[in-house]
């Protein structure tokens, strides 16, 4: 009895240590998701403006630009994909490798980022068809990116690429995101012509073409940067929630083994004082 007694501790004492990690863990998370939803909220809204800026400022073009429309040709897409470098994090890293599955082929090619992402898309399953940038990671540093864009620009003007693309978490609330895509290059175009009264085309103080090419790599930065930061909230959500979970399940599993303990231990009293009480009869 005391055997089992000593096994039914030992796995409380078990649980209860597991706890405090993941105590920790979610404590953590819930930092890190106020910091980074802060950023996201207020980068989000420069993002989307400079999108807006370059959507307009293609449609103001008198003849499209490249930049506005995919290569021709029989060219392969960069897909570039964004999981986390860590684990315990619920489904997030399974979801976006399931979701980049269903969309790239075999003639694609693939920058993984994140150690989740480098170690499914392999050298030796994907061989070429893996491209890894010296100076895009998870980091955040927008020095980082800003080669990076400038690599992504010239190799688009090269024809390298028939279009970029980045499959990343989109963050949808505190409880749910969903894995997504969106486009890189070619830039989304805006709908619509300034030849109405309504429509009076915005004046630019340089050429519209010159300064679409020199905008390109800030633009290209905002984006790389927006969907980074986006799919770390939703990571650092993912494993809040995860880890949530793991606490509750520590909890529940804690008041069964604690039952259980106290009834081994009731039983064993219990034929402690039978013994007694049959030894003083004798």
């Amino acid at each position: 009895m005391s055997q089992g007694l000593n096994k039914t501790k030992r796995r409380i004492k078990s649980v209860q240590s597991t706890r405090k990690i993941t105590k920790a863990m979610q404590l953590i998370a819930t930092a890190k998701v106020k910091k980074l939803l802060k950023l996201h909220d207020e980068y989000s809204n420069y993002a989307n403006e400079y999108r807006n800026l370059m959507g307009v400022l293609s449609m103001y073009l008198p003849e499209e630009s490249h930049y506005s429309k995919e290569n021709v040709g029989d060219l392969p897409t960069l897909y570039i994909v964004v999981t986390s470098d860590l684990g315990l994090c619920g489904a997030y890293n399974t979801n976006v490798l399931k979701y980049a599955h269903t969309i790239i082929t075999d003639k694609d090619y693939i920058c993984p980022l994140g150690s989740k992402a480098i170690h499914h898309f392999n050298k030796e399953t994907y061989g070429e068809k893996v491209v890894s940038y010296e100076n895009l990671n998870l980091s955040l540093d927008m020095e980082h990116i800003i080669e990076v864009s400038k690599l992504i620009k010239t190799e688009f003007n090269e024809l390298r690429w028939k279009k970029v693309m980045v499959i990343y978490t989109h963050y949808l609330n505190s409880i749910s995101s969903e894995p997504s895509v969106a486009g890189i290059l070619p830039i989304e175009k805006e709908t619509g012509s300034w030849t109405s009264a309504d429509n009076i085309p915005p004046k630019f103080d340089e050429d519209p073409k010159e300064l679409m090419h020199n905008l390109m790599v800030p633009y290209l930065s905002s984006v790389i940067y927006s969907k980074l930061l986006e799919s770390q909230l939703a990571e650092q959500s993912s494993r809040r929630a995860a880890m949530d979970n793991a606490n509750d399940n520590a909890d529940e599993l804690l008041d069964k083994l604690t039952i259980e303990y106290n009834k081994a231990r009731q039983s064993a009293i219990t034929q402690e004082i039978t013994e007694v009480v049959g030894g003083a009869e004798n």
